[in-house]
Parts: C-alpha cells; structure tokens; sequence
C-alpha cells in the first residue's frame, strides 16, 4: 500500500513541477502585458492626432482584455496546483499513518518472537530436566545401546489414535520393510508396559510421535518422549514429529521445541505418503 501512496506522490511532484512552471510563465505573460500598456499610455499621453489617440486606445484595450484572458488562465491553473497540493498532503499523512503501523507491527513481531524465544528457552531447560530424570529411571545395563539397534522406528502415539492412524501407519512401515516397535505388536499378556517402552525407545534408531490432543493429554505419551529427548541430547536426530488434527499453535502451546521441528501433517499426506517418507529416511 506505501508503495501505491508513494507512487501517487511522484506523479503529483511531477505533475505541480509543470503547473507551477506553467504559472510562471503566465505571471511573465501578464507582466510583459502590462509593460505594453504602460507603454501605450505614456503614448496616448503625448498623441496629439485624433486619429493617432483612438488606434492606441484601441491597442490598450486589446492589450487589457488579452491579459485579463491570462489572468483567468492563471486563476484557473493555481485553483489545479493548490488541489493537487492538498492531495500530495493527504496522501503524505496516510504514508505517514501507515509506517506508523508497520512501526507497531514490527514491534509487536519483535515482541511476540522474544516472547517465543523466551519460552522455547524454558521448555528446553524443562525438557532436559526431564530427560536427565527419565534417564536415571532407566537401569544403568538398559543404558547400554546394542551395535545391532532392533527396531527401525519407535511410534509413541495416544490410544484413541490407534485404529484411525496409527496402526495402519504401523502396518504400512512393516510392509515397506521397516522394524517398527508398536505396543499392539510387541506386548505380551504379563509384560512390563514401563520395562517394554523403555526397552523399545532404547533399541530404536528413531522415535515417530504422533501429535494430538489426545496425545498432549497422555501421562505415558510425555513419559515416552521425555525418553527420545533423552536420546537426542547427543545431538543425534532422533523424534520424527507427525501432527494429526493439531496446529502448529496447538503444538507450539504444548511444547516450542517439537513446533520448530520439521513434522508431516495427516491432513496434507496418506498414510502410505508418510510411510514412504519415513522409509526413505532408511534407504
């Protein structure tokens, strides 16, 4: 829009340029106009023919009517610069009006981004305190990471996720060749679920997490993935984020860190699609 303003206030620069330029050389016309006529009366005021008198009479009234014509004109063309002026000012408060508002607005980013920063910053030191407890939770022998890691990815998801998403999605990987670690495959009637899921987020080269309402509402979810947190705190990448019927503001309230990671959202992509971007990560 700045620029639509600033636009218009350079044609209208342009534009009282050539009027004013135009006044001036009507100011010059008439001015030259009037050096005629005092001219003519000085003639007329030594004329002693008759004759003589009333030609330059008629000479001075032609020059009389010609710059009264000149000075409509200029009449006219001022009435056009002093438009044209007060639309160049309007046009200059509006800018005016709009930096304004794009001075707030930059400050109010500015603002909203410390603000974001600030809490990324908090879940972060929430989140390794989390971790550092959930890995002295984990047995010192659990610890140890076989060379032979068991199960390709991990799924840490809500139960209320299961049969619309989340065991199709586990089926799909199986099918594209991947070990998949999920709770319907790998629990048995008397397992420990605590022992089974740390066993599982241990021997897994990544974690998928799939993100949800149900999910932010899960004690066991947050148990899960303060464990791959754990994990990633080597610097390896290992939380594979999908978000299933959230926002980004959604997750963004839930946790800074998970929102800046890059995730598949289940409304843009097929289960086969995400399974396929996932197996891709193995070839």
């Amino acid at each position: 829009m700045n620029t639509q303003y600033i636009n218009s206030i350079n044609l209208l620069d342009r534009e009282i340029q050539n009027i004013e330029r135009k006044i001036n050389d009507l100011d010059s016309k008439i001015n030259n106009k009037q050096k005629d006529a005092t001219r003519l009366l000085e003639r007329i005021n030594r004329e002693k023919n008759l004759n003589s008198l009333i030609g330059l009479q008629k000479q001075l009234q032609r020059l009389n009517e010609e710059t009264s014509r000149i000075e409509k004109d200029k009449i006219a063309v001022s009435k056009s610069l002093n438009d044209k002026r007060k639309r160049k000012g309007d046009l200059q408060q509006k800018v005016s009006k709009e930096e304004e508002k794009e001075r707030k607005k930059s400050k109010n980013e500015l603002k909203e981004q410390l603000g974001i920063q600030e809490r990324i910053t908090r879940e972060m030191e929430r989140q390794r305190s989390l971790s550092l407890s959930s890995i002295q939770e984990f047995k010192a022998s659990d610890l140890i990471i076989n060379d032979n890691i068991k199960y390709d990815v991990f799924i840490s998801h809500a139960s209320e996720d299961k049969v619309d998403f989340v065991k199709p999605l586990a089926t799909t990987l199986i099918e594209l060749g991947l070990k998949v670690w999920y709770d319907e495959f790998e629990l048995r009637l008397g397992d420990s679920l605590r022992r089974s899921i740390d066993k599982g987020l241990i021997n897994s080269k990544y974690g998928i997490v799939v993100l949800s309402p149900s999910f932010f509402a899960k004690q066991w979810t947050q148990y899960e993935l303060d464990g791959l947190v754990a994990k990633e705190m080597n610097g390896v990448k290992v939380i594979l984020p999908l978000w299933h019927r959230v926002t980004k503001n959604d997750v963004l309230s839930y946790s800074p860190t998970l929102s800046d990671k890059k995730a598949l959202n289940t409304t843009d992509f097929t289960i086969e699609e995400i399974a396929k971007e996932i197996a891709s990560l193995f070839e």
